[in-house]
């Protein structure tokens, strides 16, 4: 497993980074894609849940603001499952853990020092290229500095929600696996509509998803190249 924490203030592109992160693993790797708040164009299963949390098997796992999230309302029991759950068997689940975060400090200590890389995003003037400097493990200096890489953003702007507030997990939330791909986001009409226009579907399982989401790039693709 893979943990890699994406720090910095509100702003600063740490969503925006997320985003691009999943999409990316989704589309030129063909992972996985787990999440605990919405996307837009990338399949992906909901983790609104320990227990969905503790199911999670080889893919990509996109958490925002985990343990603020987690601190908010969890008992000290479920943060301490959360911990050791990434501690002990995620380790051997094939798992990349992306996660933001706005203080280093807020992690959990066990888990900061067993972190792969930290970055920071950093936007533009005009939000169209995102800056990332990626450091080697969870305590950014200037000794593990890893590399930079850029992204281009408007597109990733479509794959999420900027003014979505991701709910707490409470310690008997119940676990209902939702595997999603929703094409469009309205406001008015909320997540998962499946509306004509937003377009949300469920799937049983996550290669009638995946199968879905590339017929769909396809389409797209060829409609922008006006083939069809």
């Amino acid at each position: 497993m893979t943990l890699f924490g994406l720090a910095g203030e509100l702003g600063a592109g740490k969503t925006l980074t997320l985003t691009y992160l999943a999409w990316k693993n989704w589309f030129m790797r063909r992972r996985k894609i787990y999440s605990n708040y919405h996307l837009f164009k990338i399949p992906y299963i909901l983790v609104q849940s320990f227990e969905a949390f503790d199911k999670m098997k080889e893919g990509f796992v996109a958490m925002d603001e985990l343990w603020r999230l987690i601190d908010s309302r969890a008992s000290l029991t479920l943060r301490n499952r959360v911990t050791a759950n990434i501690l002990a068997k995620s380790r051997k689940r094939g798992l990349i853990i992306a996660f933001t975060v706005q203080v280093l400090d807020s992690i959990d200590k066990r888990v900061r020092k067993i972190m792969d890389f930290t970055a920071y995003p950093i936007l533009n003037a005009t939000e169209s290229i995102c800056k990332v400097v990626v450091f080697r493990t969870g305590y950014p200096k200037a000794g593990t500095y890893m590399k930079t890489f850029y992204f281009r953003t408007p597109l990733i702007f479509e794959c999420y929600d900027t003014n979505e507030e991701i709910e707490p997990w409470e310690d008997d939330a119940e676990f209902k696996e939702l595997i999603v791909f929703q094409p469009n986001f309205n406001p008015e009409h909320g997540y998962l509509c499946e509306c004509e226009k937003c377009g949300t579907k469920l799937f049983k399982s996550w290669e009638e998803a995946d199968k879905y989401a590339e017929s769909y790039w396809r389409k797209a693709f060829r409609t922008k190249l006006g083939l069809i």
